[in-house]
């Protein structure tokens, strides 16, 4: 009996060492964090609670205050990292065909998966908010407008107009699925061009990216608003995550598992905890936001792959912090999550829910009461919102597109993609 045991942990080892290049499980957490940091930046722009805390108890260290202020002040840069991981996921299968001989993704099938993935919570967001509350508070100044920024929200063209952009009486954070669309419709072309030249095609998206940027976004400061966000200026961040998918890849086919690795990628996601904090603390102060983010864009971008890089291939104690049952419930509500929650933050506050008077907002009076309640209501609202849609609507409505049933065990463990 022990003999057995013995030779079938033997047969289990290079099983337990090969690294997973179809579900790279600590994308999950990867994702629930940076989702949760952009709703805490939307939050704390409403309710302006500050993350800084008396510690007395540390003052033999010379510690009398922890600061984390620049993490939800700095909040919006994560939406790179989603942005990133979208990339790294969708190149996953592509990243697989090219290095282990797998099955090409057919371009049709990327392109039903991605409309029933982002388009029913995205209409159903666009229309609910205009017919039921754009429209009846008459935020419209002309029937003109109203149709402009329905269109254009319907067709992902949003970001090209201030009126639908950043004057859009829908859904402002919808621009960031615009973006990625716009990336649909370019990414079975770019996965072929990556897996055939790779290289060269990843200089090619870089250059396109950093030239929009320096050359066309970066000179023109008081524009920045509208060109920052822009397709042009994320190709440097896609180009990244699909660089680092195939990457992941092209080291998994290579190596397993082992202490040396392990304690190596351990030791790197920590260490660039520091050049992470420096970025966040450098674009709280910048003079003028939008600059210094264009500037570090690229960079950032490559410090976040490295991190998930050196995640991934980290000790199996980090991993688990990364994924487990919380973090995959956050990843698989995020979507829903992400196109609510700043939203109903916004209406609360202006429809006075909690309750305040007067004209100064309590956040502006140190009501902290009110800021903690508050909170506490738009987190429940939104996480609440998040989990009926994806499991009353966004699961069915993708079954419904895609012809497929019910997935059941772990069929229904899918990588991350996108939103």
């Amino acid at each position: 009996m022990t003999t057995g045991k013995r030779a079938g942990a033997r047969r289990a080892g290079p099983r337990v060492k090969t690294i997973d290049t179809r579900h790279v499980d600590v994308l999950d957490g990867v994702r629930a964090a940076a989702i949760l940091i952009v709703v805490w930046f939307h939050f704390w722009q409403q309710n302006w609670l500050m993350p800084i805390f008396d510690t007395p108890w540390l003052s033999f260290l010379g510690v009398t205050q922890i600061n984390i202020d620049n993490i939800p002040r700095t909040g919006y840069l994560f939406v790179d990292l989603l942005l990133l991981l979208s990339a790294f996921c969708l190149f996953l299968p592509y990243a697989r065909a090219a290095l282990l001989g797998e099955a090409y993704p057919s371009a049709r099938a990327f392109y039903r998966k991605r409309i029933a993935r982002i388009v029913p919570c995205y209409y159903l967001s666009a229309l609910l908010i205009f017919f039921c509350v754009a429209l009846p508070s008459g935020a419209y100044w002309s029937a003109g407008s109203a149709v402009r920024d329905l269109l254009a929200t319907l067709t992902f063209t949003q970001t090209f107009s201030v009126e639908t952009y950043l004057g859009t009486h829908i859904n402002v954070v919808l621009w960031t699925a615009a973006v990625e669309m716009q990336f649909y419709l370019l990414f079975p072309l770019l996965a072929r061009a990556f897996t055939r030249r790779p290289l060269l095609t990843y200089l090619a998206m870089a250059a396109v990216s950093e030239l929009y940027l320096r050359a066309f976004a970066l000179p023109h400061p008081e524009s920045l608003r509208m060109t920052l966000n822009q397709l042009p200026a994320f190709f440097g961040v896609f180009a990244n995550g699909m660089a680092g998918a195939y990457l992941f890849v092209l080291l998994a086919k290579r190596v397993r598992r082992g202490g040396w690795l392990s304690a190596g990628c351990t030791a790197a996601f920590f260490a660039a905890l520091a050049p992470l904090a420096a970025i966040l603390n450098a674009q709280a102060h910048a003079p003028v936001t939008q600059v210094y983010q264009a500037q570090i864009r690229f960079a950032l971008s490559l410090l976040f792959l490295g991190m998930i890089l050196a995640l991934a291939l980290s000790c199996r104690a980090l991993r688990a912090v990364f994924s487990n049952r919380a973090a995959r419930f956050i990843a698989a509500i995020s979507y829903n999550l992400y196109i609510w929650h700043q939203w109903l933050a916004v209406q609360l506050k202006q429809w006075r829910i909690p309750y305040w008077t007067g004209e100064t907002p309590p956040n502006m009076t140190g009501d902290l009461s009110w800021q903690w309640r508050y909170t506490l209501l738009s987190l429940a609202l939104s996480f609440g919102a998040a989990i009926v849609l994806t499991y009353c609507f966004e699961r069915p409505a993708a079954r419904l597109l895609l012809g497929t049933g019910r997935p059941s065990g772990r069929a229904a463990k899918t990588q991350t993609e996108g939103y």
